[in-house]
This record gives C-alpha cells, structure tokens and sequence, in this order.
C-alpha cells in the first residue's frame, strides 16, 4: 500500500516536471545580426520555366550542388522543391537572419542560376518567428 501510494505520487509528479523541463531544455536562437534584430527568415527561390521538368531531373540538379550548402554559415536548413506540374522548381532556406540570406545571393550567385536554369530566379523573402524542428527534437524561437 505504501509503495502504491509512492508510485501514485512519483507520477503525479512526473507528470508536472517533465513537461517544464522539456520547455525549459528547447534552444531557442539568438544570431549575430543587431541591425535587423537577429530574425530567422524564410526565403523561397523559384525559377520559373517555359516547360514543364521532372522530379527526376530536380533530383539530380539538387545532388549536384547539395553540398555547397552544407555548412554554410547562417543557413539553418534548405530544402529543393518542384511543384506538381513541374513548370516552377527551387529551393526553400531557412536562414538565421535576413543580413546572413542577403549576403548569401549576391549578384554572381542569380547570374550563375541565370546561366544554368536559363530563367532568372525570384527571391521571396518571410518572416519566421518560430520554427518546429521536428528531425532535432526542438522549437526554435526568434528572440523578442
């Protein structure tokens, strides 16, 4: 009776700490860009093509470059993407900051895109205050 009594409150008990600890334990980010307040930004490149390509010719575009991307300083996570009908390709970024995205597509990057996909890229910017980062295990908050 006593060890029931035990178990019930070591539960209880669980039950109210595990929860606090996994909120108090989640990272949250905090880049060095004072100028525009360290947010994380998303930005979706879309090349636009006169025909429609294939996820088979995406996939092996995307292999190509994967790993200029791997690394590199501010990018959170990209991701490649073709629509359904296959007439819009790109990527999908998650940068730490809109100063890091910005220094990132410079001039000769949309004219080596321009070059190699024959349409030039269209750069959209968003704001992403929280991200859920389900591979990590995590959530990660823009600071206030």
């Amino acid at each position: 009776m006593r060890l029931a009594r035990l178990s019930r409150s070591l539960l209880v008990a669980m039950a109210i700490v595990a929860p606090c600890l996994l909120v108090l334990s989640m990272p949250l980010l905090a880049a060095d860009d004072s100028d525009r307040g360290a947010k994380m930004v998303v930005v979706v490149v879309t090349y636009s093509f006169p025909g429609p390509v294939t996820l088979g010719e995406v996939r092996r575009a995307a292999a190509r470059g994967a790993h200029r991307y791997l690394n590199l300083p501010g990018l959170l996570r990209k991701n490649y993407w073709l629509s359904e009908d296959g007439m819009r390709a790109g990527g999908i970024y998650v940068w730490e900051s809109r100063a890091r995205a910005e220094a990132f597509y410079t001039a000769e990057w949309k004219q080596f895109f321009t070059a190699q996909y024959g349409v030039p890229p269209e750069i959209v910017y968003l704001h992403s205050p929280v991200m859920v980062d389900n591979t990590a295990g995590r959530i990660v908050t823009d600071p206030e």
